[in-house]
């Protein structure tokens, strides 16, 4: 694969943030990522079991502000991530502060371990908001050398309640491959509901490099229906050691609910 593929695919933009979002949060990387992403620590959060490919060692940091329906812009998640070689950890935290639904924390660690072209990890929730303790999710990624890449994540495991929603088991599913000689990144994304037998999103998307450091991307999503519910446009900007990257989400009728950015660093030592 293409020596920039894994943090493109890590970072490609998936889907904005629902309306639900006053109730719920999801980690924003999740949010625009696809979980066949692979590499840097950030695919943490999209996938447990993206990590420690690329052998580069990389600190991140990641902050997301978000609008709620009927409230205004706040911040609520921070994200740090370290990645060296085949391992990779992270911690993310939550407030929310929205009056309507309760306030409280959400704190998650992640683990992943990588070994030739095979990941798999696991990452634990704590929540002080809603009436589970918590919850957990496991993720396996694979790679090949054509430069596809295949994921796989079961998500919200023991169902748990957040505020008056219940975040049902899910498997979510996605396989993204990088067109040869080509600027072009493409992938798609299902996601199934495991305790009722319903599909709950189909996603599309994928990345193009404008020029060599800077990489235009866009993901849209539609519900179990058929029914447009989201679209993400973002940029990824290349350095020699670190990279900037962030985006903004729109709901189907076109409102902005969620912003995003971070920074990637890079160690010169492998």
């Amino acid at each position: 694969m293409h020596r920039r593929a894994p943090l493109i695919l890590s970072l490609a933009l998936l889907l904005a943030a629902p309306p639900a979002l006053g109730q719920i949060r999801d980690p924003e990387l999740q949010s625009y990522s696809f979980v066949s992403g692979i590499g840097l620590g950030a695919g943490l959060w999209v996938n447990p079991g993206a990590a420690g490919f690329n052998r580069a060692v990389h600190l991140l940091g990641h902050i997301t502000i978000d609008r709620p329906e009927g409230e205004g812009w706040g911040t609520g998640q921070y994200t740090v991530g370290l990645h060296s070689r085949v391992i990779a950890f992270g911690y993310r935290h939550d407030e929310f502060e929205s009056g309507t639904y309760g306030r409280g924390d959400a704190y998650t660690v992640a683990v992943g371990l990588a070994q030739g072209r095979n990941g798999i990890g696991v990452s634990r929730t704590w929540r002080t908001v809603g009436e589970a303790e918590g919850s957990w999710e496991i993720g396996y990624v694979s790679h090949a050398a054509s430069g596809a890449s295949l994921g796989l994540v079961w998500r919200d495991i023991r169902s748990p309640t957040v505020r008056d929603t219940v975040r049902h088991e899910r498997l979510v599913g996605a396989i993204s491959y990088r067109l040869a000689d080509s600027p072009i990144t493409l992938s798609v994304q299902g996601d199934y509901r495991l305790d009722g037998g319903k599909f709950n999103a189909f996603r599309i998307g994928g990345s193009f490099q404008i020029v060599g450091t800077l990489d235009a991307m866009a993901l849209a999503e539609w519900n179990g229906d058929g029914d447009f519910e989201a679209l993400r446009l973002g940029a990824l900007v290349r350095g020699e050691r670190t990279t900037l990257f962030g985006g903004a989400g729109l709901d189907a009728g076109g409102d902005a609910r969620s912003a995003s950015a971070g920074l990637a660093f890079r160690s010169p030592h492998r």
